[in-house]
């Protein structure tokens, strides 16, 4: 089972793993992971959400790719360089010490966590990757699926992980899956034509898949495979950087520059998709929290946030002066993998 250590081990390290309850990123609850142990290594905003609101860096990161929250934890991937200096690591949410899980790894990007796994994707600057696991006690790193390119997205539930990967260039993406108690690799579902993933999001037993190239959409399947993936619109030369559900819509960025940046709507069950935010420049990632969606702008150094339920009403500004926000996650606050740091910022 990946390695996970005892408990016991909490212990023998001067307490350090001393648990908090915290929710995980899009509402995938965790509350059985063991916080981590062992060792190693704000500003600015819109309706006076600065440094003396309570914005503050809470770790160094370099180039953190991935967040996910739980157990009291902001467990993130540093993909630093794209090379053999890549980290998977951990801090509480109130800050301190960064503990890290794995060290000396090829662009970890995407991350889950569940039953007291750490579960990776590895997407290198150069070479293939996969997808790999460590417990969030730290040790020895499990591969899982080996030799792969475009292994960028991963979610998992009680029972199984899920991720998707390039099956070349030009996609198309091929959704896989295996039990976190391991086993042999399947794969669940594909996609024809060029769409390569970018993003996976699981709510129940849905999973919905974000893609990239000249037929990109969004996909929707179940965690059984039957059915296939099903397409949310036309396939178009797109890129869509991200997707989240609630139990009534789905919503995906286009990661595109200003004017064709936007957010677009899915209905679940009746009803056409809309764009509910337009002439955005590159959004990326996001993080739904209620009726409040927040997604980070990169090249402006932002957060933003929109009302889902008044979507007439543009876009506010949340947090500005970041240093390339790009991961975000929401429970008790926002967490914001910047360039260099991991950020916490109260939230609405």
């Amino acid at each position: 089972m990946y390695g996970v250590r005892p408990a016991l081990l909490c212990i023998v390290l001067a307490l350090s793993c001393t648990p908090e309850k915290m929710p995980p990123n899009l509402g995938d609850f965790d509350g059985t992971a063991p916080p981590p142990v062992g060792g190693g290594g704000g500003g600015g905003g819109d309706g006076g959400l600065n440094g003396d609101a309570g914005v503050s860096a809470i770790a160094a990161a370099s180039n953190p790719r991935g967040i996910f929250l739980a157990n009291g934890y902001v467990y993130f991937t540093n993909n630093a360089s794209g090379a053999a200096d890549g980290t998977v690591s951990a801090v509480s949410t109130a800050g301190g010490a960064v503990f890290n899980l794995a060290t000396g790894l090829g662009g970890p990007a995407a991350l889950s966590v569940a039953s007291g796994v750490v579960f990776f994707t590895l997407s290198p600057a150069s070479g293939t990757g996969g997808v790999s696991a460590v417990a969030v006690t730290g040790g020895a790193v499990t591969p899982i699926r080996q030799s792969v390119t475009g292994a960028r997205a991963i979610v998992a539930d009680a029972t199984n992980v899920y991720w998707a990967i390039d099956s070349g260039s030009g996609g198309p993406a091929i959704l896989e899956w295996v039990p976190i108690a391991g086993g042999t690799v399947k794969q669940l579902s594909a996609v024809t034509g060029d769409a390569s993933p970018t993003a996976l999001a699981l709510l129940g037993n849905a999973l919905f898949l974000a893609t990239t190239g000249t037929q990109a959409a969004i996909f929707q399947g179940i965690t059984t495979g039957a059915g296939g993936l099903n397409q949310l619109d036309v396939p178009a030369p797109l890129t869509f950087a991200d997707v989240v559900a609630s139990s009534s819509n789905v919503y995906a960025v286009i990661d595109d520059g200003a004017p064709s940046g936007a957010i677009v709507n899915y209905p679940r069950g009746t009803g056409s998709p809309s764009t509910i935010a337009s002439s955005l420049n590159h959004p990326q990632r996001l993080a739904l929290d209620g009726s409040n969606l927040y997604f980070t702008d990169p090249l402006g150094g932002n957060v933003w946030v929109l009302n889902v339920s008044t979507p007439t009403i543009p876009p506010a500004l949340y947090v500005s002066g970041l240093n390339a926000p790009l991961p975000i996650a929401v429970a008790d606050a926002l967490y914001v993998g910047d360039a260099d740091a991991i950020i916490r910022i109260p939230k609405l």
